[in-house]
């Protein structure tokens, strides 16, 4: 029995395609708006106007402070005084990234207290995973119930910084679950 031609080259296309490894697509991250991060404990509010590009810290209604800037990726402390940021295009690097590019801001009452650059969150940049347009580098996991700020990064590593002051705490092996 003869095999239509075009039933075989659909086959043949889909095995070919089966044997290529697959890139990994990146979607457009979607445009700003407004948007509320909340602390844990739910008594605090980051409310981010992307209008005004203003985020103004809230409770009960009314504003505690206030600073400039929306932001895709931020936590807010417990206590409602430290906002903890990540990058704004979230897990994925641009390609002309610098091993300075900040990825992590830390934050007290609009009053930057440290920027964690890439070269202190990623120990060897060949590890960095190639998507179809950017490298990944791994994701911000938030704040946990210790007051730390977790992050999982590429290299299988998670770390936890200090909220009130961005220093590294401590660095372990972990492994990567997408």
């Amino acid at each position: 029995m003869r095999v239509p031609t075009c039933l075989f080259a659909v086959s043949m296309l889909t095995a070919a395609g089966l044997a290529v490894p697959h890139a990994k697509a990146d979607a457009p991250l979607p445009p700003p708006q407004d948007k509320t991060v909340c602390s844990q404990n739910g008594a605090f509010c980051a409310v981010m106007d992307a209008g005004s590009v203003r985020t103004n810290v809230v409770k009960d209604g009314k504003v505690l402070w206030s600073m400039p800037g929306w932001f895709r990726d931020a936590h807010l402390a417990d206590d409602g005084e430290h906002l903890v940021v990540g990058y704004q295009g979230l897990g994925l690097l641009q390609w002309d990234y610098r091993p300075q590019t900040t990825l992590i801001t830390f934050w007290r009452r609009g009053r930057l207290l440290r920027r964690v650059p890439l070269s202190e969150v990623i120990e060897d940049t060949d590890n960095l995973e190639l998507t179809v347009s950017h490298f990944r580098w791994g994701r911000t996991l938030g704040i946990d119930g210790q007051g730390r700020f977790l992050v999982h990064t590429v290299e299988d590593r998670r770390m936890a910084f200090d909220i009130e002051s961005g220093k590294l705490l401590e660095a372990w092996p972990a492994p990567f679950d997408r």
